[in-house]
């Protein structure tokens, strides 16, 4: 299977760092996804790496108008399982194509426009009670002051499938 290149949509910069490591392991070439919109042909076939926000790929649908799609990488805060990456292929409507679920970060810092006051309503709600896991109390502490997951090792699925699509 051809790839053409890796397209990206990133706020505050977990995702522009996976599409990086991305590129580095494979050699394709990685471009945010308003400069791809003016470099890539239309139906060029790509891997698209997009952040999550109320359960959706931001930046999605305009890749699916432009490009074929030939993998999704979600990057999120939530550690990740089954039922979770589920409920994401259909929220996100990745029903033909694979899904990849990378955990990123959160930057409160970085955050401007709507998503800063979206954001610290969510982190009174997470943090407003005591924790009930050592989980919990990871998640309460990424909301309090940040928190960075982004690894190269949650990238083998990802490399794998294209080793094996190849």
């Amino acid at each position: 299977m051809n790839i053409d290149a890796i397209v990206y949509t990133s706020n505050t910069g977990f995702t522009a760092r996976y599409a990086a490591m991305l590129e580095k392991k494979t050699g394709l070439p990685v471009l945010p996804l308003k400069e791809s919109l003016q470099k890539l042909s239309r139906g060029s076939r790509v891997i698209y790496l997009g952040w999550l926000c109320a359960g959706n790929v931001k930046g999605m649908k305009k890749a699916r108008r432009q490009f074929s799609i030939a993998a999704v990488c979600a990057v999120g805060m939530a550690m990740q399982d089954s039922d979770y990456l589920d409920k994401l292929a259909r929220q996100a409507d990745v029903k033909t194509v694979p899904l990849f679920y990378l955990r990123g970060g959160y930057r409160p810092e970085k955050l401007t426009g709507l998503y800063k006051p979206m954001m610290a309503a969510m982190s009174r709600a997470v943090t407003k009670n005591p924790p009930k896991s050592a989980e919990e109390k990871a998640m309460q502490e990424a909301f309090r002051r940040g928190g960075d997951w982004v690894s190269e090792g949650q990238l083998n699925p990802v490399l794998e499938w294209l080793a094996g699509s190849a």
